[in-house]
């Protein structure tokens, strides 16, 4: 009878092992037969997004599956007809519909990845907060830019209530990782960047951000481009001086991120004495991450621990591992008004938060003043907690560094 219960335990066991991520996957969608062009002209003529009137004024979603695969290919598509609607085209080229006196003017677009416990559903938070960060910088480049928003979506959530929802967290970060594998997010910011840099003499620009997984999607898909350039406008001896670096969009923001910090090292190996960032750098990589975040700084190291990780850089997540974090985040006082013409790599102010370059990093001595790789730590008054970064103070700031970001390319491009 012992061996019977103990069989059945260990069937039990082997059960939930097999089943338990399929049912939590279980509203993953199919992918689309069609993974390299839109074909809706074809299959149905009444949503071809060479038929939508440009610029339409909607968030674009792009949707994908647990392999990284498109769910409708034609939203990639849309998202980028809505950047080149404008563009010359040769006259053997089919045109894209174009609202009636629409003005060509410079663009603005902000991806953004969301992280685990979210979605691609129409009600779904982080797109209806994220749809109003989009309305409030319409509202502030009204008539001057046009701003396009876009909306990665992917299967994070397995809808249980409540706390069981945590039990998704492994499953998820397993999901992302397989998204990430695929290059499918590379593609998107890739081609998204390739667009915003096509017309010479137009300050297009293009800021991608991405929270908790999203922001370990969005860092698998730049980090090596990001080396890349990097060592690209490297002096190539010591003591000199790097060129302008540049990567696949003007700016990458990570909030919250949940990857290990190991996965950073090579970008923080820039970090040196022995050469210097010219003074107008703009930031490329911007990371923000508070001290309350239960899921990076408890769950995160549990998984990973019982992945067989056992490194400090492999339990723990960038924003949390302190020798990386060069920057603080925090309420801004009197004192600190005077950094608001201060390069962005080193001091920023707005809506009463200072994000300010610390003199020295825990156990490492090494400061390298306008590095454009930034590891910022904040403290729950301004991030509360893994999902508080929608708050009305946070996400005013994060408007104010779009704009700021904004405005030294501006300044760059124009020299």
């Amino acid at each position: 009878m012992q061996f019977f219960a103990l069989g059945l335990g260990v069937f039990c066991m082997l059960g939930c092992w097999h089943f338990a991520p399929m049912w939590m996957n279980r509203r993953d969608l199919p992918p689309d037969k069609s993974q390299s062009k839109c074909r809706k002209h074809i299959t149905d003529p009444g949503n071809d997004p060479r038929r939508i009137p440009r610029p339409s004024g909607s968030v674009k979603i792009i949707r994908l599956t647990n392999a990284g695969e498109f769910v409708d290919r034609c939203e990639l598509t849309d998202a980028l007809y809505e950047l080149n609607w404008d563009r010359e085209r040769p006259e053997d080229s089919f045109g894209v519909a174009v609202q009636p006196d629409a003005p060509s003017l410079p663009k603005l677009t902000v991806l953004y990845i969301h992280g685990w416990k979210h979605g691609y559903a129409s009600d779904d938070t982080d797109l209806t907060n994220f749809s109003e960060l989009i309305a409030q910088l319409r509202h502030r480049h009204r008539g001057a830019k046009h701003i396009v928003g876009v909306y990665v979506g992917w299967d994070a959530s397995a809808g249980l209530p409540g706390l069981l929802e945590n039990a998704s967290f492994w499953i998820k970060k397993t999901n992302a990782d397989r998204i990430a594998q695929s290059g499918v997010v590379t593609k998107i910011v890739s081609s998204i960047g390739a667009e915003s840099r096509g017309v010479r003499g137009r300050t297009d620009q293009f800021i991608a951000i991405g929270h908790s997984f999203g922001a370990r999607l969005l860092f698998s898909a730049v980090a090596q481009s990001l080396i890349y350039q990097a060592e690209r406008a490297h002096p190539g001896h010591p003591n000199g001086a790097y060129g302008v670096v540049e990567g696949p969009a003007d700016a990458i923001i990570l909030l919250n991120p949940a990857f290990e910090a190991s996965r950073y090292s090579a970008i923080d190996d820039v970090m040196r004495r022995d050469e210097r960032f010219q003074f107008d750098q703009p930031p490329l990589l911007i990371s923000v991450a508070t001290d309350n975040d239960w899921a990076t700084r408890r769950a995160f190291p549990l998984g990973q621990w019982l992945g067989r990780a056992r490194s400090a850089r492999e339990l723990t997540t960038l924003g949390n591992y302190l020798p990386f974090v060069t920057h603080t985040l925090s309420r801004a006082t009197a004192s600190t008004e005077q950094f608001n013409d201060a390069p962005l790599s080193e001091e920023f102010v707005s809506e009463g938060l200072c994000l300010a370059r610390l003199a020295r990093s825990a156990g490492r001595s090494t400061v390298q003043p306008h590095n454009p790789f930034i590891v910022a730590s904040t403290t729950k008054d301004v991030i509360d907690g893994h999902n508080g970064i929608w708050t009305e103070g946070f996400g005013g700031w994060l408007i104010g560094l779009i704009t700021a970001l904004e405005a030294q390319r501006d300044r760059t491009n124009k020299v």
